[in-house]
């Protein structure tokens, strides 16, 4: 009895440790569960969790590795393991998993959206549409599916079937970063959009980063000023992206694609900036 309350007491704490991000914490707490119960998977699982949260992806695939081993038909385990996959790069590992996890839940949206998202890391955009309006039939409400699915039309260049999707994801998450590629979208189809940014861009709650962006596209902030608020190398990359776009739709094809090209560098290959980058510079040849 004392021992269930242990592993009770512990698994709580780990909670609401990954509750607050506090992955290290929280992956103390659940090293403690499995000292007092090696077997159990799904405190194997959450840990392999909380390792994805600190980066740590080798470490992480190996307790979903040991989840899976104990647990085989624990389709989460197969999910989180693709996840990981994916921020390695292994993309194909990573549908391999998402597509087991679907076998084990069809039901399962995450996973249909993490499969989407993997076919958009490898630039087949129509099988990470098909995907990604499997998990918005699954979550209507999910903006993260809808913005990803917005964003494969838009690597396809339809951009007017990229629109509605993505100012859902804005409507329901006050997402920035759907915003802005909202207002990549209207611009390319030929809508008035920046009335629609101004008015947009008033609704959004909380301004950080990718926030310097939207004051570029109002033309409130310049270039070198947008560049110099990004604050990390992954900002920085995205910056680079933004700027691309913005140089594009100002018709200045050869800023745009040295911008462009810099952003591919810089941005890890399952950035939405990479993948859509990458499309950008294949239409500019």
């Amino acid at each position: 009895m004392l021992r269930r309350l242990k592993i009770i007491f512990h698994y709580f704490r780990a909670d609401a440790a990954m509750r607050r991000d506090q992955f290290d914490r929280a992956a103390e707490r659940l090293n403690k569960v499995l000292e007092l119960e090696p077997g159990n998977p799904y405190a194997r699982h959450d840990r392999g969790v909380a390792l994805q949260g600190m980066a740590n992806y080798r470490g992480s695939i190996a307790d979903f590795d040991r989840s899976i081993a104990i647990a085989p038909r624990m389709a989460t385990a197969y999910g989180s393991r693709g996840i990981s996959w994916k921020f390695l790069g292994d993309f194909d590992r990573a549908i391999a998993d998402q597509l087991a996890a679907i076998a084990l839940s069809p039901r399962l949206a995450d996973a249909h959206t993490e499969l989407g998202v993997a076919y958009f890391c490898k630039h087949d955009f129509d099988s990470a549409i098909r995907s990604l309006t499997a998990a918005i039939d699954l979550a209507p409400k999910d903006p993260n599916c809808l913005k990803q699915r917005g964003l494969a039309h838009f690597c396809r260049g339809d951009f007017n079937a990229a629109i509605p999707d993505l100012q859902r994801a804005f409507e329901i998450a006050n997402d920035a970063y759907a915003l802005l590629f909202l207002h990549l979208a209207r611009t390319r189809a030929g809508e008035d959009a920046a009335a629609a940014l101004e008015t947009d861009a008033a609704k959004v709650r909380i301004w950080h980063w990718p926030s310097a962006v939207v004051g570029l596209y109002l033309g409130r902030l310049a270039a070198d000023t947008t560049l110099a608020a990004a604050s990390t190398p992954d900002d920085a990359g995205e910056a680079q992206f933004y700027l691309g776009q913005w140089h594009l739709l100002r018709g200045e094809h050869a800023e745009a694609r040295t911008a462009l090209q810099a952003a591919a560098e810089a941005c890890p290959p399952w950035f939405n900036e990479h993948v859509v980058a990458m499309a950008e510079l294949q239409r500019l040849g």
